[in-house]
């Protein structure tokens, strides 16, 4: 297929334009980004363990006795995606600037659904809390260390979805400091700070067609284009300008605090609500974009510009991590029955872009007015999310409890801004979970958590980049023990 060429300063913009690909990050797995296990399964918000320095330190002030609680785990998960490209692509090894595209120019094989792509990400997971009343049943200190999000992914390097993601690792861990005081045995009050490290590493293939930088310098030059953020599909994903890009080692240091209440207008009837403030994320770390083509390192040369084979440097990646509130119920049906729940509510609305400043002294090119730094942000349209969950208890002897639970989250992904690196949906979980106290003082607990989404099949997309088909599923299974002193 005949291949047009580009002028020398037109041809110049494009290596320009490799310092926007790092305004598209791989997106965490909105509602996904949850670890699928924090805890074990017998804690929750109106629950009354040292676990409650995450899930309401309202329920601390109630605890009789300094209690560790340590568990580990395994994450096993199924994510599957079938691509469907719904618009008209040219072939890959020319480079067409307007649209429509010539028919000639067009490629008939690159239409319809994708070979399937998967990913079976394993992960360990563990957490640690130490309660210890200093004042008996009345004030309680603790700390815990444990991981509330994490997301990773590890797709084919050339698959149909290379455009949104080929791996993915995003992840936070939090070191809890809490304080719970029983006012009285109606009500507990709580509170908490935690110091949360974060860390991110990604990579994929971005797509300078749809950077506007670059469609704006073709322009400013006469030539006109269709290039920029919404670009049609006829002149996406070309070979010469979709160069492999990652993030590196990047780590974030924030804060954040919770604050619980717990009501307890009978014996038996237990009212817990609880706040976890949003957290800003700022994660500091390296990029590098492979510009090892002539195109970019050799054929403007002559034309005083010239990249180095691979372009590193100075990145930051800021988000924001949303808020939660949380209302939760349980009831002691008898001696051994206990039923409980709670609804949480996601300010996933919050996170409203990400925020990119790149920065090496490989980018400056003065000659064409481009500086050492650039700033980009890609906004985003997540919505706010619901999970609900429900337990039953049962004592089935002295020495052993049994539980089993059903859950739902609704997805934060709209249609139109999934894709790979979020591969959301209609959330459903079920776990079943069992204590085991060997003696007065020290109890064995195992959970077998799952979740899944329905098939999800989008095709409103954004310029045809998510629509296909998802598929996901999560396995964790963990064991806990717990030492009361």
């Amino acid at each position: 297929m005949p291949q047009p060429s580009a002028s020398p300063l037109v041809r110049a913009l494009v290596p320009a334009c490799a310092l926007l690909a790092l305004a598209v990050p791989a997106r965490a797995r909105a509602s996904g980004l949850d670890a699928p296990a924090v805890t074990s399964g017998q804690s929750g918000p109106t629950l009354r363990d040292s676990a409650s320095i995450y899930w309401n330190p309202g329920n601390l002030g109630y605890l009789k006795k300094g209690e560790v609680f340590a568990g580990v785990g395994l994450i096993v998960g199924d994510i599957r995606y079938t691509r469907e490209r719904l618009g008209s692509y040219q072939t890959p090894d020319t480079l067409q600037f307007n649209a429509p595209i010539d028919p000639a120019y067009l490629d008939g094989a690159k239409t319809g659904p994708a070979d399937m792509v998967k990913t079976n990400p394993v992960a360990p997971t563990g957490s640690l809390f130490f309660a210890y009343p200093v004042v008996k049943e009345r004030l309680t200190l603790g700390v815990g260390v444990y991981v509330p999000a994490a997301a990773a992914l590890n797709f084919p390097k050339r698959g149909a979805q290379a455009w949104q993601v080929q791996q993915a690792f995003i992840a936070t861990s939090h070191v809890h400091l809490g304080a719970g005081v029983r006012i009285n045995d109606y009500v507990g009050l709580g509170a908490g700070i935690a110091y949360v490290l974060g860390f991110a590493e990604l990579s994929k293939l971005q797509d300078f067609s749809a950077v506007q930088e670059f469609s704006d310098g073709l322009k400013a030059l006469g030539q006109q284009n269709s290039f920029g953020p919404n670009a049609p599909t006829e002149v996406r994903e070309l070979d010469v300008l979709s160069r492999p890009l990652s993030l590196k080692r990047a780590i974030s240091h924030g804060v954040t605090f919770n604050v619980g209440l717990t009501v307890n207008p009978t014996k038996r009837l237990n009212i817990a609500l609880t706040y976890f403030h949003s957290t800003a994320m700022r994660y500091r770390g390296r990029f590098a974009i492979d510009m090892n083509d002539p195109f970019f390192t050799q054929d403007l040369a002559a034309q005083g510009l010239q990249f180095k084979p691979l372009v590193a440097g100075d990145a930051v990646l800021e988000f924001t991590m949303p808020k939660r509130i949380t209302l939760g119920l349980g009831y002691d049906i008898g001696e051994r029955w206990r039923v409980d729940g709670f609804v949480q509510y996601v300010r996933y609305s919050e996170l409203d872009a990400f925020r990119v400043t790149v920065s090496s002294p490989d980018l400056a090119q003065p000659k064409f007015g481009i500086g050492e730094t650039l700033k980009v942000n890609l906004p985003r349209n997540w919505r706010d999310t619901v999970w609900v969950e429900a337990s039953g208890r049962v004592r089935l002897g002295e020495r052993l409890l049994v539980s089993a639970t059903l859950g739902y989250q609704s997805p934060a992904s709209p249609t139109t801004t999934i894709d790979t690196a979020s591969p959301d949906g209609h959330r459903l979980l079920g776990a079943l979970g069992g204590v085991v106290d060997v003696s007065e003082r020290i109890s064995l607990l195992g959970d077998a958590r799952f979740q899944g989404i329905t098939p999800r099949t989008a095709r409103d997309s954004d310029f045809d980049l998510g629509n296909g088909t998802y598929k996901l599923f999560i396995a964790t299974i963990s064991g806990h023990l717990r030492a009361r002193f």
